[in-house]
């Protein structure tokens, strides 16, 4: 199989893992049981299947040093750095021209910098499959069959089928539809025809660029004066003066929504896109009593809790059922399980004070 460019997008503020995660130190260089952080697996899953001269990070310009910090193999040169957040589309656009000058036949595969994987060859089999309808000039993306009617994700509704091979079939894809209530997600499960949207994508450069300039012309004509200053003494200052002024759209809501040309694969990849604290701490070993901690920690009769202790302090617990405690040097954070998609509100409430 040919290599593909693999484009990671590592823009994320981290606000649902405060205060471990910060706008400085946002979630994907958080570490992982293993050691390595998430921006580093995300790039070893398809290190088979890309090389460093194809490998692409899209990122804030003040993450700079840790994307090279933790991927030293990327290219210094293929870090497109971000004066600020336009959302997945800009920077999907941006990372395609980039790569079309140098390589305008180029397959790219996109990915989250922070999600996780654990089923590691299924996974790359599916690219392959994607790879191949790619090269035919499909836009593909691959969806997780959902396991619980999941009220957090985007779902994308699939219909025909259009190939299969590499132990996986490929569909075209119907219609986008946002994060449901329960009783529709309930639905969505039972229908069968409903993956998660977990934000991965597979596609010529060509291909991509011709639906941006059918269907957002105006990001599409910005990003390319922005590719052709590249190699210019005024690449930085015709970023700095295009980029602000680029719409805000993710890549869903501004061309895959638009287009009759987006097949789904849908696989089971032990997918988690870590968005809470409690999806966090799952990847941790617990004990018997559903314990999971990290750090220092002794607990009495509680049961079901993460304790994230980031201290040389002891931490305590008595009696704790579904809490999630944060230990920090300068805070602490203690929630409830239910209510862990409120740190976010609080992150950003923090943020305002500053």
């Amino acid at each position: 199989m040919k290599h593909f460019n693999a484009v990671i997008l590592a823009g994320g503020s981290g606000t649902r893992l405060w205060p471990l995660s910060t706008p400085s130190f946002p979630k994907q260089f958080l570490p992982l049981p293993n050691g390595n952080s998430m921006i580093q697996e995300t790039l070893a899953r398809v290190a088979p299947l890309t090389t460093p001269e194809q490998s692409w990070v899209v990122t804030g310009q003040h993450m700079a040093g840790l994307v090279l910090e933790h991927l030293p193999t990327v290219p210094v040169e293929h870090l497109l750095l971000e004066p600020m957040g336009r959302n997945s589309a800009p920077a999907i656009a941006w990372a395609a021209a980039t790569i079309a000058r140098k390589d305008p036949e180029g397959v790219m595969a996109i990915f989250s910098a922070d999600h996780m994987i654990t089923e590691v060859e299924t996974f790359r089999r599916t690219l392959q499959l994607a790879y191949e309808l790619a090269e035919q000039g499909y836009l593909v993306t691959i969806g997780i069959q959902p396991t619980t009617p999941e009220t957090g994700y985007g779902y994308i509704r699939f219909a025909d089928e259009v190939d299969e091979g590499h132990g996986h079939k490929a569909f075209l894809a119907e219609r986008f539809v946002e994060k449901p209530n329960l009783a529709t997600a309930q639905s969505y499960l039972a229908d069968g025809h409903y993956v998660w949207n977990a934000g991965i994508f597979i596609w010529k450069v060509e291909a991509i660029l011709n639906e941006f300039r059918e269907h957002l012309p105006d990001v599409a004509q910005k990003v390319q004066s922005i590719v052709d200053a590249m190699e210019t003494q005024d690449a930085s200052a015709v970023l700095n003066a295009i980029w602000p002024t680029i719409q805000s759209i993710s890549i869903d809501y501004g061309i895959l929504e638009k287009t009759s040309n987006l097949v789904v694969i849908p696989a089971n990849l032990g997918w988690n896109d870590v968005g809470n604290w409690d999806q966090y701490g799952s990847l941790f070993p617990g004990d018997a009593l559903g314990i999971r901690s990290v750090g220092s920690h002794t607990g009495l009769g509680s049961q079901n809790i993460v304790v994230y202790n980031n201290t040389q302090r002891q931490v305590y617990t008595i009696g704790l059922e579904d809490v999630i405690v944060v230990e920090m040097d300068d805070m602490t954070l203690v929630c409830h399980k239910e209510h862990v998609q409120r740190v976010k509100e609080l992150a950003e409430q923090q943020k305002k004070q500053l």
